[in-house]
């Protein structure tokens, strides 16, 4: 392993560093309803996509929700999942400095080959994660045919 030199930030990063932390502390803030914006309610989960020959496996985290504010659907080779992740009660005698777990409706949708078997996808949900298995149809396979 070859060992590198730590190099001291370069005055332009460090700026550049605290722009961010500036922007990220006053947006949340700035798109409140009563600032004159509108409240970002749409959000978008985290998603793991794999394939074998078998199957497609779609894995997606959306942690705090309950299965049954999960719908799943899939209509002409899209599969298409949508959620809420509900407000938990308010304190009202808490101001929030900063929040960043997203509340509010989801939705994301895929693309499905046509040699899936729609009959069989199955979803499943545990410990915050959602797990889809879309199988794959048996490609056909040319047939060769005899001359005689």
């Amino acid at each position: 392993m070859k060992m590198m030199k730590r190099e001291e930030p370069r005055a332009i990063d460090m700026l550049r560093k605290e722009m961010d932390h500036f922007f990220d502390d006053l947006v949340p803030f700035s798109w409140k309803k009563e600032n004159g914006g509108s409240d970002l309610r749409m959000w978008s989960p985290s998603v793991d996509i794999s394939e074998d020959e078998n199957e497609y496996l779609i894995k997606m985290d959306i942690p705090g929700m309950d299965k049954k504010d999960i719908n799943v659907n899939y209509r002409d080779g899209r599969l298409t999942v949508i959620g809420e992740r509900k407000t938990e009660s308010k304190e009202e005698k808490k101001d929030y400095i900063r929040q960043e777990r997203y509340r509010g409706s989801f939705y994301r949708s895929f693309t499905l080959t046509d040699n899936i078997k729609d009959e069989e996808i199955q979803a499943s949900f545990k410990d915050g994660v959602l797990k889809l298995v879309v199988p794959k149809a048996e490609t056909v396979k040319p047939k060769s045919i005899k001359v005689n």
